[in-house]
């Protein structure tokens, strides 16, 4: 092409512009917003994912935002584990007995199956609850044997707040249920399977009105922490092998 030509030849601007750069450089414009997401991604996740290091049930309780901060951001601050955002997970408000004021049915049954979908899918290590709750968590075999358990974390001290309940290994409910006339046996044991924490420091200025237990659910799979927690909770050393 002559200058002359190349003088006379019409330039593009505005949409034409754009509309020309797109045509011929839109592979490499794609590719290049792609590597620009992923790096904007990655660096996003890197700054505000989460590391739960235990998940906490409140189960027939009503903790307050103080005692929360205290059994959360306390523990993980006492804790200092390497992890940046670490965060103790809690599931709170929620109910599994028929007995509390102001609890609707449809309530109670979503926080039942939200229970049982934490514990299978062992997204949930301790809980804290009231008699009710405890009785129900001991008798669907939900807790753990704090003897075997304070054995492996030396937390032998605690001993004299450990409590003993029922868990239902076999019985006829469905029976009864089907046939009012029908006698209930069951065949049970018993074990301890909570700890009374109402006059651990932290709890007893709570001002709970009632007891306040503390179990440990069977298949959770951080034990060393949920041990560390405990400590913590009494006012002991906290200690993670």
């Amino acid at each position: 092409m002559s200058p002359k030509e190349e003088k006379e030849k019409p330039r593009l601007r505005g949409a034409a512009m754009l509309q020309y750069i797109w045509d011929y450089y839109k592979l490499r414009i794609l590719l290049v917003g792609i590597c620009l997401y992923v790096v904007c991604y990655l660096a996003y996740r890197n700054v505000t994912a989460e590391y739960p290091q235990l998940y906490l049930a409140y189960v027939n309780l009503d903790v307050g935002e103080t005692l929360n901060k205290g059994l959360t951001e306390g523990f993980i601050s006492c804790l200092a584990p390497s992890e940046k955002n670490s965060v103790v997970k809690t599931l709170p408000g929620l109910a599994l007995t028929e007995s509390l004021q102001r609890i609707d049915t449809s309530y109670l049954y979503a926080s039942q199956m939200k229970i049982l979908s934490a514990i299978d899918s062992q997204r949930l290590d301790i809980v804290l609850m009231n008699q009710e709750a405890f009785d129900a968590f001991s008798q669907n075999g939900f807790l753990t044997d704090l003897t075997a358990f304070a054995e492996r974390y030396d937390l032998s001290a605690l001993q004299p707040f450990f409590v003993e309940n029922i868990e239902i290994l076999t019985d006829n409910a469905a029976e009864v249920i089907v046939d009012p006339s029908a006698e209930y046996h069951s065949e049970v044991t018993s074990y301890p399977m909570a700890i009374d924490i109402s006059e651990f420091p932290m709890i007893r200025e709570a001002g709970f009105p009632d007891r306040v237990f503390l179990g440990i659910i069977a298949n959770s799979p951080r034990t060393e922490t949920a041990a560390a927690f405990v400590s913590y909770l009494s006012g002991s050393k906290v200690i993670v092998r």
